[in-house]
């Protein structure tokens, strides 16, 4: 299996060959969370430097903790959302996903 490594910071140079849509260059790890192709998906935790615990979540976390899987509502619904939605029902059966914004 080949295992690929990408730099957040690269991501708008090679996600349109993959995922066949444009992907403007982040100034930030934040930002990205808010392109995660579900609301539950983009939450990041991050440990600070004295030892702080930061949680980022642009969308908040009622998804995540009503195990809800919708579409990002600030984009298109990704071209892989069906095998996003079948991935995360394998993990989590009892997901509720909702299929529209």
């Amino acid at each position: 299996m080949k295992v690929r490594k990408y730099k957040q910071g690269c991501v708008h140079l090679w996600f349109e060959n993959r995922f066949g849509e444009p992907y403007e260059a982040l100034h930030s790890t934040d930002e990205a969370l808010g392109r995660f192709v579900a609301p539950a998906f983009a939450v990041g935790v991050r440990l600070e430097a004295d030892d702080a615990i930061t949680v980022a979540a642009p969308f908040g976390l009622e998804d995540v903790f009503a195990m809800v899987v919708r579409p990002n509502p600030n984009r298109p619904v990704a071209k892989g959302w069906a095998r996003t939605v079948e991935n995360a029902r394998g993990r989590w059966p009892e997901l509720t996903v909702v299929e529209s914004v």
